[in-house]
């Protein structure tokens, strides 16, 4: 499958977290929260377990407050998209995301920066929301093809 297949369906994907958490944010809903591991003493809070409109709820609570959370999803081509608010280094946000459990971006934003939410993590997935000079700036590609 070709690079801009898989940016495609992660694209897809993502657009359908955007709306389902643009519906709980506006509902006030609570979205529903498992905690799955500890990283500088925080807690990473799972947000991939629930329907998708939790999903979208639950994190981006956490995202715009850079606290620890991530967000798993596995596309219909069977390719597991992993992305994670890792939380504040530095005074900087960490964020990362994996493609089949393999970390392939790694980003260290400003508060600005990940202020645009959901705007970003689109960046990072393909879609262009004219952040592109930002994501170049501030993260780094890792096993790059």
């Amino acid at each position: 499958m070709t690079k801009n297949k898989i940016i495609y369906i992660i694209a897809i994907v993502l657009v359908l977290i955007i709306i389902g958490g643009g519906l709980f944010f506006f509902l006030g809903n609570i979205g529903a929260q498992k905690k799955v591991g500890v990283k500088q003493g925080e807690t990473i809070v799972d947000c991939s377990k629930e329907d998708i409109l939790s999903n979208a709820k639950c994190f981006s609570d956490r995202m715009f407050m850079c606290l620890p959370v991530t967000w798993v999803t596995t596309t219909a081509a069977r390719i597991t998209v992993a992305v994670t608010i890792l939380g504040l280094e530095d005074g900087k946000c960490n964020f990362e995301r994996k493609i089949n459990n393999i970390v392939d971006l790694n980003c260290y934003f400003s508060e600005e920066a990940y202020k645009t939410g959901f705007n970003l993590i689109a960046q990072t997935l393909g879609m262009d929301r004219n952040l592109q000079n930002l994501i170049d700036t501030e993260c780094v590609w890792q096993n790059s093809n």
